[in-house]
């Protein structure tokens, strides 16, 4: 689709394509209901699991927001911390300075709306996510003129079970995929000519950085690279060195100041870059773009990638830009010391984008095949897992079980098994025993889900987890100990297990017996490899609590 250009500094640069839908254009039924059925998916009881270790730090910091309208990570009685307090200072007020700050105002919105609950300080986050399959739609309708391709892309989205996990969690994850999509909605627009989208990608920008500024570093330059490659008729070099002088300005430098992202730079390991790249390769061929799918695209686009030879059609092109995006981000991830599926989760949206151009394409030469493809993108994982077992690329966690997304499956079936019903998270049993249990003014211990224990308990003082070095003589009434050991970024045993390790258990306390699973995280939804949607039989360990002998009630 070629369209009608006009000179700038930077060469021919397209027209705004005519008669396209803008956002509010007359609704598309079938738009409505996908969104429909996204948002059942979505906030259908969202709040049945409560916040794991991640959701409730940011909890935490939400509640004290409430309370003098900064996110400190001190209340008076309990420390937010998964650093080994490394992310603030206590010389400082304790105030937050580690991650940034929109999920925590968000989250802390939802509460202010809803009250202290799990599902209100998730509803904000959900919303972002049920928007961002909006957007996709927009997107792909708006510059590419395409109604079929545009929901065939929001249905893929909307049945992509990993982007619903991440939907439904109260972190940034679904909010900076948002960000991403309103960014390249404006790149997409006639920004080298009007100003109105060249102040929306700086917008996009400066939220995507407070979102998550990994997401903005991995995103920003990559896709700098990709549409030089992919579009450079459309690089308006003024507008964007004035984009990025402004970006840096207003976002980056305060940000590097207020986050003290330097101290973070300290991390890095060289020797972890083929180990996370490795990973993530498997991350994207399991969960976010098949295999056979990305072989096919990579001989399709050889000319490209040989000779730089681009299609002629826009939306293959955009396609392509897709594809270059996400090799970029991943190259670019690999080189930070931790890795995570949440880390690519806004990349999402865009492998939807990219699956549903295959079978668009796809129906111009077969039909039933095109049907056949999009069946096993939207409702199985055979193509995804199949190809990676037989390869002997990927093999199957020690941690799989067989209704796990690592498997042979239907995914949104087990995702909907586990919304209708429930699952039988750890945390629950954690908080509702030591609710019942623990009195106020007690002090329990606990080697991993301290910050869910204070959220959700009121009036306990709760020490270990990852907070560091436990106060010197400190006595605890309980004491949690989990069964995954667990080491800092030094690899050095945490403080709390050194701690418990030194008890004299045989003495000093009595195992209260609690029978239910010791499963590793809870509701931690962001990795597909310990997302349980089952529960899964004996024998497993069970958790163990003890309580010392003279804090017997």
């Amino acid at each position: 689709m070629h369209h009608a250009t006009s000179p700038t500094t930077a060469g021919p640069v397209p027209a705004a394509p005519p008669g396209r839908p803008g956002l509010f254009a007359r609704p598309d039924w079938a738009l409505v209901a996908i969104l429909c059925v996204a948002a059942w998916l979505l906030f259908y009881n969202l709040g049945q699991r409560p916040f794991w270790q991640d959701e409730a730090e940011t909890a935490c910091l939400a509640k004290n927001v409430l309370k003098s309208g900064l996110p400190y990570a001190f209340d008076g009685v309990n420390v937010v911390s998964q650093e080994e307090e490394r992310e603030f200072d206590k010389t400082g007020g304790y105030l937050w300075r580690w991650s940034p700050w929109i999920q925590i105002y968000m989250q802390a919105g939802g509460f202010a709306l809803g009250g202290l609950d799990t599902a209100a300080g998730r509803f904000p986050f959900a919303l972002a996510a049920l928007v961002a399959i909006f957007w996709t739609y927009r997107l792909v309708r708006r510059h590419f003129g395409d109604r079929s391709w545009a929901l065939l892309a929001a249905t893929l989205l909307t049945l992509c079970v990993p982007y619903l996990l991440i939907g439904r969690q109260a972190r940034y994850y679904a909010p900076g995929t948002l960000f991403v999509l309103w960014t390249l909605d404006a790149f997409f627009s006639d920004w080298q000519r009007r100003w109105a989208p060249w102040w929306a990608m700086f917008l996009g920008m400066v939220l995507l950085f407070h979102a998550n500024y990994l997401l903005f570093l991995s995103f920003a330059p990559t896709a700098l690279v990709a549409a030089a490659l992919v579009f450079p008729e459309r690089m308006q070099v003024r507008r964007l060195a004035l984009l990025a002088g402004a970006t840096t300005l207003v976002a980056v430098i305060p940000g590097i100041l207020l986050y003290r992202i330097g101290r973070q730079s300290g991390m890095f390991d060289i020797l972890l870059v083929p180990e996370n790249l490795m990973l993530y390769f498997a991350d994207l061929c399991m969960f976010c773009i098949p295999l056979p799918v990305s072989v096919a695209l990579v001989w399709r686009w050889r000319g490209f990638f040989t000779r730089l030879r681009r299609p002629a059609d826009d939306g293959e092109r955009f396609v392509l830009f897709s594809a270059v995006l996400i090799i970029l981000s991943l190259a670019f991830l690999g080189l930070v010391p931790q890795r995570f599926f949440r880390y690519i989760a806004h990349l999402l949206p865009l492998c939807a984008i990219l699956l549903a151009w295959c079978v668009r394409r796809l129906w111009g030469f077969s039909r039933p095949a095109s049907v056949m493809l999009f069946f096993l993108l939207a409702a199985t994982n055979w193509l995804a897992v199949y190809p990676m077992e037989r390869l002997k690329i990927v093999n199957r966690p020690w941690q799989n079980d067989f209704r796990m997304l690592t498997s042979l499956n239907f995914p949104i079936k087990l995702f909907v098994t586990e919304l209708v019903c429930g699952y039988p998270d750890v945390n629950t049993a954690i908080v509702g025993f030591f609710k019942t249990h623990a009195k106020p003014g007690q002090t329990v211990l606990a080697e991993y889900g301290d910050l869910p224990l204070a959220f959700y308990v009121d009036g306990l003082r709760v020490l270990g987890g990852l907070q560091g070095p436990v106060p010197e003589g400190a006595r605890p009434d309980w004491v949690l100990r989990r069964r995954v050991v667990r080491v800092n970024r030094d690899r050095f045993l945490f403080d709390a297990r050194e701690f418990t390790d030194a008890l004299d258990f045989e003495r000093d306390y009595e195992r209260v017996p609690l029978a239910f699973p010791d499963e590793t995280f809870g509701n931690r939804t962001d990795d597909p490899n310990h997302h349980y949607f089952v529960p899964v039989e004996a024998p497993q360990k069970e958790l163990e609590v003890w309580r010392r002998k003279e804090a017997t009630p």
